[in-house]
């Protein structure tokens, strides 16, 4: 049977196991269940565990028989409360409090697992029914596993192999409950597609070579020669093609993508965290929406993500990794926040809010409800997170976003930050967002400015002795639009141009042709002390964005360098011209710059040269 046939009629009976185990263990429970959304795919142990977040209650599922190999039912923990709590007829508002602090006692791990053992029952009474091989799901041990703390090359709690995942949306009752999950050996069941892929390649393979044996012929290429005549030895192509490939990337390479994904999964499960503890605090409904992240630089969040008077609550991070985070929100949402708390009639705290009165009363409940955040950071990340660190608040304090200064330790350094935002609704009031702003150190993030550098580099790298970027075929060097190459620029280049945009060094080589002046244009990423001194007279550096990015090429222009460093950009402010003189910046251009004023630089350095 082919692959796709296949697994066309295990798709088939994984669609009807679903409504089977809707039906058993809605009738064991005495409830009505239902499940929806049926997908499956092919997934890799890694890739699993990586896209999952918050503790899961994994079932090993055991299969024996004709087919043989490990899987497992998967569910979150509080599904597996609301589902064991209910065949054992928890009182509604006691299920609901258990689910809410995720209480897995003793007793509902015994009764979920009654539930497993069904779920296992009706795989097994399905597949019996309607597929070729005899075999029995068999459910094995239960316990509680954190995803990102498992470990991929281990055996456990599955071995290290590919599998079919098949997931299905549960409804119990009227509660829309998260997925129930089940892996499988993908191989056993014929649906590793790689797998498959292969043999039938070796297949092919085998039969050519035997075909070739037979008949005493040797495979040719498009121009009718043999391997041999065209290595000039017995090496077939694939080994040719082997031997040419790059080593393989070192075993340890720290993987800042999948960090992310880490640290995005914890990120997220605390906002979810969050409206539910703040919430019962309140005892009103939260909602945390939009929840976002990104990086951002200290002068750039005050200046243009937040706007008016701010609470900011300080949080020292302490253990594997120290230092300190800081939760902003807009005061009057804080002071909205703080007023609940203490119950404020409506028309107290409106007032309050309107005249942004932060009293002793409203301020110490709004405190308490970080410390409620605080809690929740620190329990997410201890329980999802690699590293053990703990968010404490220490103290509340306002800032008023355009009084702070960027250069100064206050009220946080001056350092990139990975900021996570969600907007805040409590009852029918929408308020506006609550902010955690983490150095990137302490989540092991720094490597992402890295990674932007190189998603904002031009798709042509340039190469080495160029004065344009796009090589030919014969080594010499193309021109960009409207440059024209200078005849000695590859070896001898009296200015560089080091950028991250192509468009944005036109206004400057368009002058530089003019009057005959030899340049090369590099890529941030390039090192610009294999250029240096030579004959170059200064150095332009162009940026599409003044961001740290580009000021951090400064300091590594200046610190190769005495040259004169011109540093060109759009949105340059006080701040930011400060920071790049501090860098090593002998001189600012605003961009886009006139000829006039291009020329009056250049003339500058020229002078200054000859001199």
């Amino acid at each position: 049977m082919s692959f796709e046939k296949n697994k066309k009629k295990i798709d088939k009976i994984l669609e009807l196991t679903q409504e089977r185990v809707a039906d058993e263990v809605g009738g064991l429970m005495g409830a009505t269940m239902s499940m929806s959304d049926l997908s499956t795919r092919l997934i890799s142990k890694e890739d699993f565990f990586d896209e999952r977040s918050g503790k899961m209650i994994f079932s090993e599922m055991q299969l024996s028989g004709e087919i043989e190999g490990d899987g497992c039912i998967l569910v979150s923990v509080k599904d597996a409360i609301r589902l064991g709590g209910t065949l054992i007829m928890l009182p509604e508002n006691e299920l609901d409090e258990s689910v809410s602090s995720e209480d897995y006692s003793e007793e509902i791990e015994d009764s979920y697992g009654e539930i497993a053992n069904i779920i296992a029952g009706a795989y097994t009474k399905t597949f019996e029914e309607m597929y070729s091989k005899n075999f029995r799901f068999i459910r094995k041990k239960l316990e509680i596993i954190t995803p990102v703390k498992v470990d991929v090359e281990s055996d456990k709690p599955i071995p290290n192999q590919n599998y079919y995942q098949v997931s299905s949306a549960m409804t119990l009752n009227d509660a829309v409950m998260g997925n129930l999950t089940l892996l499988i050996p993908a191989e056993a069941f014929g649906l590793d597609e790689k797998t498959s892929v292969s043999e039938n390649v070796a297949t092919e393979n085998t039969a050519i070579e035997d075909t070739e044996v037979a008949s005493g012929t040797t495979a040719t290429d498009e121009t009718g020669k043999s391997q041999k005549d065209i290595t000039g030895n017995d090496q077939t192509e694939d080994e040719t093609i082997s031997s040419e490939k790059a080593p393989p990337a070192p075993e340890n390479t720290f993987d800042v993508k999948k960090q992310k994904k880490r640290v995005d999964a914890c990120l997220k499960e605390c906002s979810v965290r969050m409206a539910d503890e703040v919430g019962a605090m309140l005892g009103a409904e939260v909602q945390l929406t939009e929840h976002a992240t990104r990086i951002v630089n200290k002068e750039d969040y005050f200046f243009d993500e937040v706007s008016g008077k701010q609470v900011l609550a300080h949080m020292d991070v302490t253990g594997d990794k120290e230092g300190k985070s800081y939760l902003y929100i807009g005061l009057k949402d804080a002071i909205f926040i703080g007023g609940t708390l203490i119950m404020l009639p409506p028309s107290e705290l409106d007032v309050q809010m309107s005249q942004e009165e932060f009293g002793d009363d409203t301020e110490d409940a709004y405190g308490e409800i970080t410390n409620i955040i605080s809690g929740v950071y620190t329990k997410v990340f201890e329980e999802l997170y690699l590293d053990k660190i703990r968010f404490i608040k220490t103290n509340l304090e306002q800032v008023v976003p355009m009084k702070v200064d960027a250069e100064s330790e206050e009220p946080m350094p001056d350092v990139l930050y990975y900021m996570t935002t969600s907007k805040v609704t409590i009852g029918d009031k929408g308020l506006g967002n609550l902010q955690m702003l983490i150095p990137l150190d302490i989540l092991k993030l720094e490597a992402l400015t890295q990674e932007a550098a190189a998603d904002d580099a031009p798709e042509q790298e340039r190469t080495k002795g160029t004065v344009s970027g796009k090589v030919t075929s014969d080594g010499h060097s193309s021109s960009l639009p409207g440059a024209k190459q200078s005849g000695d620029a590859a070896q001898n280049p009296e200015f560089l141009l080091v950028s991250n945009a192509d468009n944005a060094c036109s206004n400057i080589t368009a002058v530089l042709n003019e009057r005959g002046i030899a340049y090369k244009i590099l890529d941030y990423k390039e090192n610009v002390s294999d250029y240096l001194p030579g004959d170059v007279k200064a150095v332009f550096l162009v940026m599409s964005v003044v961001d740290e990015q580009g000021l951090g090429v400064a300091i590594k222009i200046s610190s190769s360098s005495a040259l004169p460093l011109i540093a060109v950009g759009a949105d340059w402010t006080r701040t930011k011209v400060i920071k790049a003189v501090k860098y090593g910046v002998d001189d600012i251009l605003l961009s886009p710059a006139s000829s006039d004023d291009i020329i009056q630089k250049i003339e500058s350095v020229q002078a200054k040269m000859a001199a």
